[in-house]
Parts: C-alpha cells; sequence; structure tokens
C-alpha cells in the first residue's frame, strides 16, 4: 500500500483563505477559528481538512484514477468542521465526490462574493492595518518596479479564474492603495519598499514549496492577511487582496511562475 499523500501547511492555509473562515458544508458556515480570549493566548484553528477523494485505498470515495498529487492538490480538500468532517467519511450514500465538489464550489463562490462586497468597504484605516504588519516583518529590502502589463502577467502564468477574478476585483482599489502609499511617504518613505520585499520574499517561499500559480496568489493574499490578524473574515481579505493586487501589478515578479500554461 502506497503511503498516504502528504498535504503542506501552505495548501491547507490557501483552503481556509478560500473558505473564509466557515465551514463548507451546505447551510452550516460554522467559524473555523476559536478566538482567544486572553492577550498572551493564541487562537486556534478548529476546522478540518478533509479529501473529497480518499488519500489511500480502502477510504471514502477513493477514486484509484487519480494521481498522488490529485488526491493531495486543493482541488480536492474542503474544510469542515468536526461536526460535518465525520460526517461525511460515515454517511456515503449522501455524501458523494459530486455532492462535496458541488459544496465546495458553491462555498468559495460565497467566501469569493463576500470579499467583493467588502472591497467597497476599504479604505486608509483597513488597508494601514495590512500595510503596517506587513511591512513590519524582515525581508531583505527591494524596490518597485514597472513589470509587464498586468494581463499580460495574468495570460503568461496562465493564472486560474478565480484568481484572474480576484485580480479584476482588487485593481478597484489600487488607486486607493497607491494613494494610501503616497499620502505616508512623509511619514515612512521606506513603506513601498519594505511591502514590495515582503511580496517578493512570500512569492519566492511558495515556489520553493512547488506551488502552482493559483497556489502562489493565494499564499501572497494569506500571507498580507496573516499578519494582519488571526481570524479570516471578508474585511481582512479584502483588504489584503488589495495591497496584493497593488503590488502584482507593480513588482516584478510573477513574469513566468513555476507551473505556467505558457
Amino acid at each position: 500500500m502506497s503511503p498516504r499523500p502528504h498535504v503542506s501547511p501552505r495548501i491547507e492555509k490557501n483552503l481556509a483563505l478560500r473558505n473564509g473562515n466557515a465551514c463548507a458544508y451546505p447551510k452550516c458556515g460554522d467559524a473555523l477559528t476559536f478566538e482567544a480570549a486572553h492577550p498572551e493566548d493564541e487562537s486556534k484553528v478548529v476546522g478540518k481538512v478533509a479529501h473529497i477523494a480518499a488519500a489511500s485505498p480502502g477510504g471514502p470515495r477513493y477514486d484509484a484514477s487519480m494521481t498522488d498529487a490529485e488526491r493531495s492538490s486543493i482541488d480536492n480538500l474542503i474544510f469542515l468542521c468536526g461536526t460535518h468532517h465525520d460526517a461525511i467519511d460515515n454517511q456515503l450514500h449522501f455524501h458523494t465526490t459530486q455532492y462535496l465538489l458541488g459544496a465546495k464550489r458553491n462555498h468559495e463562490a460565497l467566501v469569493r462574493r463576500s470579499v467583493r462586497t467588502a472591497l467597497g468597504q476599504i479604505g486608509f484605516a483597513e488597508l494601514e492595518a495590512v500595510c503596517a504588519s506587513l511591512a513590519g516583518v524582515s525581508a531583505t529590502p527591494g524596490s518597485v518596479q514597472m513589470p509587464l502589463d498586468v494581463n499580460d502577467k495574468i495570460e503568461l502564468n496562465g493564472l486560474g479564474d478565480d484568481s484572474r477574478a480576484s485580480i479584476s476585483d482588487g485593481m478597484a482599489l489600487v488607486g486607493t492603495v497607491a494613494t494610501y502609499i503616497d499620502a505616508m511617504r512623509n511619514i515612512d518613505a521606506g513603506l513601498g519598499e519594505r511591502l514590495s520585499a515582503r511580496f517578493k520574499a512570500a512569492y519566492f517561499e511558495a515556489v520553493g514549496e512547488g506551488l502552482d500559480s493559483d497556489g502562489i496568489f493565494d499564499h501572497l493574499v494569506w500571507t498580507a492577511m496573516e499578519h494582519h490578524g488571526a481570524t479570516v473574515n471578508a474585511n481582512r481579505q479584502a483588504a489584503a487582496l488589495a495591497v496584493v493586487v497593488y503590488l502584482f501589478e507593480r513588482c516584478e515578479v510573477f513574469e513566468s511562475a513555476p507551473g505556467s500554461t505558457k
């Protein structure tokens, strides 16, 4: 018997990002993070990652035609509360592969709509929280340079429909992020350069872990958000997305990411 395929922590974080901190089971939506009530405690992720098609032979919904890479990919994973995590692996006549794929697809689409709505509420206060935390993380100094046109960069890297939609949504706030960073130059002249450096460092972290272009983009949004707070929510995700799309447009990375189809 082959060993159970490993799901990397990076993939699990990207899955949590796509799920918006809520159980993906239809009509559940329970929070998947238990917030710390004491400042010296840390918030605890209580959600569980489940394989839609089992990771190993004999498991629920195992599909022998899949490769190990496909079994451990984000497309075959769903993020659930403990109750539904256990239920789907015991009530197999109802919880078919198609049912779970549909539940995953519908929930992630709902999260994207929530983030799109939240983008309309993002102002300087939200951007300040993301930029201050992200720029405060140490990274090798860099510079913001004008790269390829953003649409050319999307095409070159073969980004999927979800990443394309997120970038399109985030472009609506690129001007606001630019205005914020320009306004901060009198207070913190190196903010833009530190943001760029951290963005590049996160990019190469994801490249080093072998993520494809969409996984790299998710990782960048997660990186911008995780230093802003422990819990995934629409406002934090929207502010992080706005900053990442601003940097995506301006930084000379993502020119030809691993996994590119071109």
